[in-house]
């Protein structure tokens, strides 16, 4: 994987690494929810697999392909079940939103993609998700759209990443922009990074589109990297300890 610090400036983040001292397990695991499209789901099998050893972290997936803001409710999958509550909700998705958005009301407009309209909505769309999530208490970091490989493809997802980090930056939302990783020197596309001992890896699918492995892998630590940095109310010491062990 690539080194702390080349994964933190491209976040514009630089935690304090310094070894955290032992501390007695939390009293209650730590609720991690993961949401949105296919690209979200190797998010979640990154985080679920660090955390795996533990009883202290459970990684919940509720990502699901084919799914997107211009239509998904996404904030339904808040709930836990028997109650309870996510301290964290770890959201990606974007890749099958550059359609039209659905009204929030029955009988209402449609948003068409392309016009005026589609933007406004789909912003109203994540702030009701925000809203859900702020009145759980639920800590939010979403994960924007990479680069897309076929320049018109890429030139819709540009419509898209720019109302979702709109929105984010609108409600104080940590957005992580994937767009510097995503392109070589020169600006362009590139499918492959150099990892933290230079071997060439990976880092996106065959399509253009996804993320491989290695590439889920490299933005979860982007995701428990920036974590550890902002340290959110519910991270203690004790988690605190554990997000490090994660990290390997």
């Amino acid at each position: 994987m690539l080194s702390t610090a080349g994964l933190l400036a491209l976040v514009g983040a630089v935690p304090a690494l310094g070894q955290a001292p032992p501390v007695s397990v939390p009293a209650e695991p730590l609720n991690i929810v993961v949401l949105g499209d296919s690209l979200g789901e190797g998010v979640w099998s990154s985080l679920y697999w660090r955390f795996y050893s533990t009883r202290e972290v459970k990684v919940i997936n509720a990502a699901k392909a084919a799914t997107g803001f211009n239509r998904t409710p996404y904030e339904e999958q808040l709930g836990l079940a028997g109650g309870q509550t996510a301290q964290l909700a770890v959201m990606m998705t974007g890749a099958n939103d550059a359609q039209n958005a659905w009204p929030l009301q029955e009988g209402g407009a449609i948003g068409v993609f392309g016009t005026p309209g589609w933007a406004p909505l789909y912003r109203r769309r994540m702030d009701r998700f925000f809203d859900a999530a702020e009145a759980r208490g639920t800590t939010v970091i979403w994960i924007g759209m990479p680069v897309m490989r076929d320049p018109g493809f890429e030139r819709r997802m540009a419509v898209v990443r720019a109302a979702q980090r709109e929105a984010c930056a609108a409600r104080g939302v940590t957005y992580l922009d994937l767009m510097p990783a995503s392109v070589d020197e020169t600006g362009a596309y590139t499918h492959i990074k150099k990892d933290d001992k230079g071997r060439i890896r990976a880092f996106r699918g065959d399509d253009g589109v996804h993320l491989t492995i290695y590439g889920s892998e490299w933005v979860a630590e982007i995701v428990l990297f920036t974590l550890l940095e902002q340290k959110p109310a519910w991270m203690d010491a004790a988690r605190e300890r554990l997000f490090r062990a994660a990290l390997g």
